[in-house]
């Protein structure tokens, strides 16, 4: 079973997302190959890159509920009274800072630094068990 460096596999997941990004795993050594627009390509990509059976599609953190379901989690259980608002931020661009600024403002930023990388940690543990790979952390 290959092993998955999870820093490699976090970032990885981070860049999925966006646009002219593409991220994939080998099955058989577990190191992670990305193509991004932002980034260049860091190494030539393998020439089977694309063969069935022998790399995996790394997801984004929308797929793996990392994004905006994350966030509603974290406020849901430790600043319910902030829900509402919070709903609202997510109505328009720049959601993200605002969140940053409400979380400082409440004292809670060490509090969402330890969830998001709970949660990170434990999505991307699951994806590779579904996907016969081990994460080392």
């Amino acid at each position: 079973m290959a092993t998955v460096n999870a820093f490699d596999l976090d970032n990885a997941i981070i860049l999925a997302d966006e646009p002219g990004s593409e991220a994939w795993v080998s099955l058989e050594t577990g190191h992670v190959h990305i193509r991004s627009d932002l980034v260049g390509e860091l190494e030539p990509l393998p020439d089977d890159i694309g063969e069935e059976g022998h790399y995996i599609p790394v997801p984004g953190q929308r797929t793996l509920e990392l994004g905006r379901a994350l966030v509603i989690d974290f406020v849901q259980r430790h600043m319910p009274s902030d829900e509402d608002e919070v709903r609202q931020l997510f109505r328009r661009a720049g959601a993200y800072a605002r969140f940053s600024a409400l979380v400082d403002k409440r004292g809670l930023r060490d509090k969402w630094h330890a969830f998001h990388e709970q949660r990170t940690l434990d999505a991307m543990r699951a994806w590779c068990e579904q996907h016969g790979l081990n994460l080392a952390e």
